[in-house]
């Protein structure tokens, strides 16, 4: 019976939350993300609303090119293939900032959070962009998968480089970042790896 008991607990142990990856301090935030593409406003493409998808391995084209093709075609995943996520933001500023911040498993679920910084300061300048992120999973055994993509919002008045805002996008981040107002966004999808 005290074998039977120790090994439920021990059981219900593995099956805890797992921190896969996690940012330590500011200067390893976007390191989490695995490929990110800037898409900037002018181009003629724009995001009003955080898009998530699970698709399989890249077919050598850029981020928002391959995730409006995985959103158009559901492919079959087996044990073989690798798994991704690509995330969509929405629409933003130039001074504002997104990375991954933490991403989880539980069993067959997924919890990936990221932040949302916006800027509070002045603008002089600005164009819109949105940023494409893709989370490589690896290959996964058999079964029905979940995720959890949180968007924690956050503000901000400072860079770490302010002269250099637009240029730096991937290594200039906020240096006084404070939760904002804005209730977290959720999004939500599910797979099946065969």
């Amino acid at each position: 019976m005290k074998l039977a008991c120790f090994f439920l607990l021990f059981t219900g142990l593995l099956q805890a939350q797992e921190v896969l990856k996690a940012v330590k301090d500011p200067t390893q935030r976007g390191t989490l993300s695995d490929q990110r593409q800037l898409v900037r406003g002018d181009t003629g493409k724009w995001n009003d609303a955080a898009m998530l998808l699970h698709t399989t391995k890249p077919q050598g084209m850029p981020l928002d090119d391959w995730m409006d093709a995985a959103s158009e075609k559901k492919h079959a995943v087996t044990t073989a293939d690798e798994n991704w996520l690509l995330f969509r933001t929405r629409q933003l500023d130039d001074n504002d900032r997104v990375w991954i911040e933490k991403i989880e498993r539980s069993g067959n679920a997924f919890t990936i959070t990221m932040h949302e910084a916006i800027w509070q300061g002045n603008y002089f300048k600005t164009f819109t962009w949105h940023e494409v992120t893709a989370v490589n999973l690896g290959k996964l055994p058999a079964g029905d998968y979940t995720v959890t993509w949180l968007v924690k919002p956050l503000v901000f008045k400072q860079l770490e480089k302010p002269r250099e805002a637009q240029n730096n996008y991937q290594t200039n981040w906020p240096v006084d970042d404070q939760p904002g107002e804005k209730k977290p966004v959720e999004l939500k999808t599910k797979f099946t790896v065969q």
